[in-house]
């Protein structure tokens, strides 16, 4: 049987304390690809990018591509932060599923799905998921 480990990209949402930063969140994507946080301008292009990624991924999963193993999974929460944020992740295989952590729950846990994973996330952070997100 065919076992790698999976790496996942997500999106992380922050809340930012500071009134007089801009929007006062901000919005990251997690490329395994490159192993850091890329800031994106809105949640529904950070859900494009997870998306994409995840299609990515999963390609490489199915052709069991040499170069996944040089991927690198989202690292663990750094216990300093003391800001309000939220995050998921997509698990790219044939069958997706969706993690979710936050500040006050640094592990994450399984959520149902897309919808519920990213509406978690909104929740936890104090986020309005607009209407037309996720598609």
């Amino acid at each position: 049987m065919f076992r790698r480990k999976l790496y996942r990209p997500s999106l992380k949402i922050t809340r930012h304390a500071d009134p007089c930063r801009a929007g006062n969140f901000t919005f990251e994507v997690w490329s395994p690809f490159t192993g850091n946080y890329q800031v994106v301008a809105s949640i529904e292009d950070g859900m494009r990018r997870v998306d994409h990624l995840a299609d990515l991924i999963y390609q490489m999963w199915l052709q069991r591509h040499p170069k996944q193993d040089a991927l690198a999974d989202a690292p663990d929460t750094d216990s300093t932060d003391t800001g309000k944020w939220g995050e998921f992740r997509i698990n790219a295989t044939t069958y997706r599923s969706y993690d979710t952590r936050w500040h006050d729950r640094p592990g994450w846990a399984r959520a149902t799905g897309l919808i519920q994973a990213a509406g978690t996330t909104c929740t936890r952070v104090g986020y309005a998921l607009p209407r037309s997100s996720p598609s």
